[in-house]
């Protein structure tokens, strides 16, 4: 929806988006999340950890169509009826899917027919863990087919990103994974963790070798411990290939790894950036100063006002801190960060941070980043997605909890 320039007789200016209510639309899809119990954010701490949208056009028939995951409802699938009314086919599309804990969805016309698949991420307290793929019939109908394909990947999943990392002409595919840790977890843990890796912790990459993919993430120097919770791929150093920024929560340390062009990957966070977030969420990246630099964005969970800050979480634990660059963990701020491509050196894209100027930098609990062009004036906008169910960290809440 294009930048509408009538005003009112107020002489307001118009909105640029207008609100649809689902009695016109016909989408009434609600990640409902039951707590209970057995079931709510001390037994499982990952909880408000789900859900994902994805649009495109299913049935090749020009209109965008929508597909939502579900944690502890099923997912849903809405066909593009057009003038913005959509039908749910998720029961005959045979999308519904099982008792598993859905996370991010990707879509990629995997086997090259013509017709867009699903590719569906899973986490969860309870199994099963593995990936589905569901590849679309042609007709509305889907097979998952996940194990076929080789991309069941078993790992606490959270998203997957299909790209050519080695320029082949097809495409291959980055699993982010997020291994379940004690929230406690000491730096000392991140380290050794680190420095012991375990396959199954890592993320994963796997090639496309003629039509199934096959595990490289070992042979590629991908393999990592980190609670990645997104990842941005982009040609960071301008040199033809995607490389692979991996946001992770807590104190793991992000990842960049540049692509070597030889199908293996170097990690060189430390060089590139002189600090990063701590709690790192959602990314997006884009030249936003037009320099033919791409530069990225990374959220955090700070509020941007002192009551919250102080009621909720301390913006910074200075002991911890400390802990964490003694550990190279490198340098973390509680604050989200955009960090301005300065330049290349060595192959290496140099990093300023300029959230604080920016005035974004405190935007409360955030989660996820999209950089684009709202208003079609050719400049890059952010939007933020914000909040969490209940201020689950309300200090002022647990002190008089103690009380009685």
């Amino acid at each position: 929806m294009g930048l509408q320039h009538g005003c009112t007789t107020s002489e307001k200016k118009e909105s640029l988006f207008n609100l649809l209510p689902s009695t016109t639309t016909g989408v009434t899809f609600m990640n409902k999340i039951n707590e209970t119990v057995e079931m709510n954010y001390f037994t499982y701490p990952y909880l408000y950890m789900g859900g994902g949208t994805a649009i495109g056009d299913f049935n090749n028939d020009g209109l965008e169509d929508i597909f939502f995951t579900g944690n502890q409802v099923s997912n849903k699938l809405y066909i593009n009826k057009g003038n913005l009314q959509f039908e749910d086919i998720t029961e005959k599309s045979g999308t519904a899917g099982d008792n598993r804990w859905y996370t991010g969805v990707s879509l990629v016309d995997i086997n090259a027919d013509g017709y867009l698949d699903i590719y569906l991420s899973v986490a969860g307290l309870t199994k099963p863990y593995k990936n589905q793929l569901y590849i679309n019939n042609g007709d509305l109908t889907f097979t998952e087919s996940a194990k076929e394909y080789g991309i069941a990947d078993a790992g606490n999943s959270y998203q997957g990103t299909f790209f050519d990392y080695d320029a082949d002409g097809d495409l291959d595919l980055l699993v982010i994974n997020y291994p379940p840790t004690e929230f406690s977890a000491s730096p000392e843990y991140y380290k050794y963790k680190m420095d012991n890796l375990e396959p199954k912790d890592s993320d994963h990459l796997y090639e496309n070798v003629n039509g199934k993919f096959i595990d490289k993430t070992k042979e590629s120097g991908l393999e990592n411990f980190g609670l990645t919770i997104s990842a941005s791929i982009c040609d960071f150093n301008n040199d033809g290939l995607p490389d692979i920024y991996l946001n992770n929560d807590f104190g793991s340390p992000d990842y960049l790894y540049l692509n070597k062009g030889d199908k293996t990957f170097r990690e060189v966070a430390r060089q590139a950036t002189n600090h990063t977030a701590m709690y790192s969420m959602g990314s997006d990246f884009a030249d936003f100063n037009s320099d033919g630099l791409m530069d990225f964005i990374q959220l955090d969970m700070n509020p941007n006002d002192n009551y919250r800050n102080k009621a909720n979480m301390a913006s910074m634990n200075i002991p911890l801190f400390w802990a964490q660059v003694d550990n190279d963990l490198h340098y973390q701020y509680m604050h989200n960060v955009f960090q301005l491509n300065s330049g290349i050196v060595d192959s290496i894209p140099r990093f300023s941070d300029i959230s604080q100027m920016t005035e974004i930098s405190s935007t409360d609990w955030s989660w996820s980043v999209l950089a684009l062009d709202v208003d079609n004036d050719a400049k890059e906008d952010i939007f933020i997605t914000n909040g969490i169910r209940r201020d689950i960290n309300n200090r002022d809440f647990f002190i008089k909890a103690k009380k009685c």
